[in-house]
């Protein structure tokens, strides 16, 4: 299944590999929607410097544990199964001034099965869960990465925080 969802701001193409319930992708389209003005907002605060952009695009799979498993050893050397992973379109777009309108950040996984035990895990719902892993994996794509020092790892907590703080407020208003 895959389908290209136009939204004010962000595109996004996905694809699962994972059979998903019929109510599950109706939340996850609407969800990712509600994503869209969280984006354009994280650019006004400056998450990269660009005055240009229109828009962005993004390339999402959700698979299982088998293939995130095996993208993580191919592409990470790690053999483990993980819930996210994002890979950049560019090095690192905090150093690059982007002049471009429409920016293709990357790829992102997110494995369902590591979804599910994470969200029963916080004891929040799977769609909680997915859009969180959705934001951290976002925030890769533009240039952060927590695992190369704590002050990054912060800067990283930060921006996870305005974005799901943002996307809450928008997902109460659509109530």
């Amino acid at each position: 299944m895959t389908f290209m969802k136009k939204h004010p701001f962000l595109v996004v193409d996905y694809q699962s590999s994972v059979k998903l319930l019929a109510s599950e992708e109706r939340q996850l389209k609407k969800w990712l929607s509600f994503a869209s003005p969280v984006v354009e907002e994280l650019l006004h605060k400056k998450i990269i410097s660009s005055k240009s952009i229109k828009s962005i695009q993004v390339s999402l799979l959700i698979c299982g544990e088998l293939r995130i498993k095996k993208l993580n050893q191919e592409f990470r050397q790690k053999n483990k199964v993980t819930d996210v992973l994002s890979f950049p379109n560019h090095e690192d777009l905090r150093k690059t001034n982007f002049t471009d309108s429409n920016l293709f950040l990357g790829d992102l996984a997110i494995c369902h099965q590591k979804v599910m035990s994470q969200a029963k895990q916080f004891e929040i719902s799977y769609m909680d869960e997915f859009i969180h892993l959705f934001f951290h994996g976002l925030i890769h794509l533009f240039g952060y990465d927590h695992e190369l020092s704590k002050k990054e790892e912060e800067i990283m907590q930060r921006w996870e925080k305005i974005a799901l703080d943002r996307f809450s407020q928008i997902k109460k208003g659509a109530r």
